[in-house]
């Protein structure tokens, strides 16, 4: 694949350590030599600092008591979707405690990393891990997989870790789980994977949607965002593809500052790719434009752009309010 510049709606890395005592700083030191992280050693402005970039923060390992580190967190959690990994390590070196966002912040994962490299103890409570489950929320981000609510993936999960039977209607889910059944009449529960435009609300029902198609986008200078919305929307609708199967989002480079472009990137929480002209019209598309080549200096930019990120092409080109889009499939 040519190289690209790229633009990922993603939080960027950002990891700090907060410790109080000589001990907490050497371990903190141990653990920057490995980790990309920002060390804050008996910091007087450290609640500032939390206030601030909590929503930014990616990591934040405590090098202290425990209930130091509740007391310093509590006025700010919100959830574990958003919030970040909390870890706390006592200054003797001897345990690594996930303390919140042990799955979808990473702490788990993180807590046994740093746990080698400092030769303590890891300490996981999240029941999955402790009944050696598989966790789902990770296994549907590992594997691209999106998911119609957050209050449907809790009721699942849960479900998982008591073991009731579940219905499982997919196609390529390979989830490890011994109590799946094919008979809808058994069970209490379901996770059925559907990337159809509309799924059906249902809290006892997990819809799982397979991030597979790549779309690339040609506009206008200066479109409005909700023209696009619209007009991606529309499409959607038209070709039965739920919005949160799309995977990435791709342009041409001349199109960076784009605001609805981006705004789109960022609502449906994509990755926007960006593409040079010269990467572009090394692509074989169906019909080339001289009429976007004196303006974008392009051949073709949605079909070409889409072809790029990967798949079989399922959508040439479709202009709605004058926005091209076009679709490709990761098989």
């Amino acid at each position: 694949m040519t190289q690209a510049s790229r633009l990922s709606i993603e939080k960027q890395m950002n990891k700090i350590i907060i410790t109080y005592t000589e001990a907490g700083l050497a371990i903190a030191k141990t653990i920057a030599a490995g980790f990309d992280v920002e060390i804050f050693y008996k910091d007087k402005n450290v609640d500032k600092v939390l206030g601030d970039r909590w929503s930014s923060l990616e990591t934040i390992i405590f090098i202290s008591a425990t209930g130091i580190a509740v007391r310093k967190i509590a006025p700010l959690i919100k959830d574990k979707y958003t919030d970040p990994a909390v870890l706390v390590i006592d200054d003797k070196a001897k345990h690594v405690i996930s303390l919140l966002s042990g799955h979808i912040g990473g702490a788990n994962e993180l807590a046994i990393d740093i746990a080698k490299t400092i030769g303590a103890e890891p300490v996981i409570t999240t029941a999955s891990d402790n009944r050696g489950l598989e966790a789902l929320d990770i296994y549907l981000r590992d594997n691209d997989f999106a998911y119609n609510s957050r209050e449907a993936l809790t009721i699942i999960m849960g479900a998982i870790v008591n073991n009731k039977k579940i219905y499982l209607k997919s196609y390529d889910f390979a989830f490890k789980y011994d109590n799946f059944t094919n008979n809808k009449s058994e069970a209490d529960y379901a996770i059925i994977q559907d990337e159809g435009y509309m799924i059906n609300d249902d809290k006892n029902t997990l819809y799982i949607i397979k991030k597979k198609y790549n779309m690339g986008i040609g506009l206008r200078r200066g479109t409005d965002f909700d023209v696009l919305e619209k007009a991606f929307h529309e499409l959607l609708r038209d070709m039965d593809i739920n919005a949160k199967a799309i995977k990435h989002f791709a342009s041409i480079d001349i199109k960076k500052d784009e605001e609805a472009l981006l705004e789109l990137c960022k609502k449906y929480d994509r990755e926007l790719i960006f593409y040079t002209a010269d990467e572009l019209n090394e692509v074989d598309v169906s019909e080339k434009s001289d009429f976007v080549k004196k303006i974008t200096g392009a051949y073709s930019v949605s079909e070409a752009a889409a072809k790029l990120l990967g798949g079989k092409i399922i959508l040439t080109k479709k202009i709605i309010d004058s926005i091209t889009f076009s679709i490709t499939e990761e098989i």
